[in-house]
């Protein structure tokens, strides 16, 4: 009887007027009217920032109230956020993997520039992912507009010093990144890019792609203010996918050039000159070398034989190591007389002042394997 009381029937909704009817159906909804995200701003976030997640544009769409300018600057405030968690909780993890980046600029005055950097990650899979290969990009543009290096690690011998210098990596850290010259970049797209350092866009990264990134090397190619003739720097990458910038092994040769009439007589590089430099180039990552000059490559004792070895023998493993002893692997002979050929018929003094190969993760060493309990925590907490 007492459940009967206690249970109304339906008779007793049916004579609740309408309006309190309205009043009973709104008590179980939120009070706050929803946002809806406009489709167009989420993809103009997603456009503008690279990466963005469809539920992250979403979000940042909702809590600016559809302002776009709001948005991205959420959006900015949660990857910086993001990353500087995901970095510190993968600072320790081995980066072996990543890309070589080379930028060379247009030839001026007294020549061209040119910078090479690596930038490692953990696996080869996000060394192949557009976002990785465009902050490689980046970080190599900035190296060579950005930051000067010192002193020089060129092989440059005799009176003619290497232009290669060594950028210190926690300068190159500190710099403003600029955009990626691979990309094609709109004036307004331009104007949005965001004013941060290559350390922090290392750090939003990390939190896009979910690996440890680390910058671990950069050299730059400067030119003296009492530099002699024209500098002329090639610079080539191999294994990029098709990325101009990015490969997996990357090479940068310089040249120095010198008109026979006279130091102070202008040098305007032909076609025949800048197809040497491409091809020179093009070399060093074909064939690794020790040393540009023999008389800079030291023999080793097991070869020499302590001056007893047949000559033949140290002749042999000179070709191998030494530049200009090489077979010139786009054909003609040997490096000099390739280059003494080409210089003869354009009346230049023609100079290799440096030729730096990188490749990436070479002399690294892997780290011993974690037991499996370990790697399975590594693997739970990277998703």
């Amino acid at each position: 009887m007492f459940r009967s009381l206690l249970r109304p029937s339906a008779a007793v909704f049916r004579t609740i007027p309408a309006s309190h009817s309205v009043i009973l159906r709104h008590a179980t909804t939120t009070a706050t009217p929803t946002i809806k995200p406009n489709i167009k701003l989420i993809a103009e976030i997603r456009k503008t920032i690279e990466g963005v997640s469809m539920m992250k544009a979403k979000e940042a769409l909702i809590q600016s109230d559809n302002n776009l300018e709001k948005a991205l600057e959420w959006v900015r405030e949660d990857e910086a956020k993001s990353g500087i968690k995901k970095a510190e909780k993968l600072k320790d993890r081995q980066a072996l993997e990543g890309l070589i980046g080379v930028v060379v600029g247009e030839v001026g005055e007294h020549g061209n520039r040119g910078a090479i950097v690596e930038v490692n990650c953990e696996t080869d899979f996000v060394s192949r992912n557009d976002l990785f290969k465009g902050l490689v990009s980046q970080i190599a543009s900035t190296a060579l507009f950005v930051v000067d290096g010192s002193p020089a690690i060129g092989s440059g011998t005799g009176d003619q010093k290497g232009l290669m210098q060594e950028v210190p990596v926690s300068d190159l850290l500190q710099a403003p990144i600029l955009p990626d010259p691979a990309a094609a970049t709109t004036n307004a797209q331009a104007q949005q890019q965001e004013l941060i350092t290559v350390q922090e866009s290392i750090t939003k990264m990390i939190a896009k792609l979910s690996e440890n990134i680390s910058l671990r090397r950069c050299a730059v190619v400067n030119i003296p203010e009492n530099q002699r003739g024209l500098v002329l720097t090639g610079g080539a990458t191999h294994g990029g996918e098709n990325h101009p910038i990015t490969g997996k092994l990357g090479a940068i040769s310089v040249l120095t050039l010198v008109s026979k009439q006279g130091a102070s007589k202008k040098v305007v590089p032909s076609i025949a000159v800048t197809t040497l430099s491409r091809q020179l180039t093009r070399h060093l990552i074909a064939s690794p070398s020790l040393t540009i000059y023999q008389e800079d490559c030291k023999i080793p004792l097991e070869i020499s034989n302590g001056g007893h070895a047949p000559p033949e023998e140290v002749d042999a493993w000179l070709d191998e190591r030494v530049l200009m002893r090489q077979p010139f692997v786009f054909g003609g002979g040997k490096v000099e007389q390739v280059i003494s050929k080409i210089a003869k018929e354009e009346g230049l003094r023609i100079k290799v002042v440096d030729a730096v190969r990188w490749e990436r993760g070479e002399g690294m060493v892997k780290a011993e394997a974690a037991d499996f309990a370990e790697e399975v925590r590594h693997q739970l907490e990277k998703k």
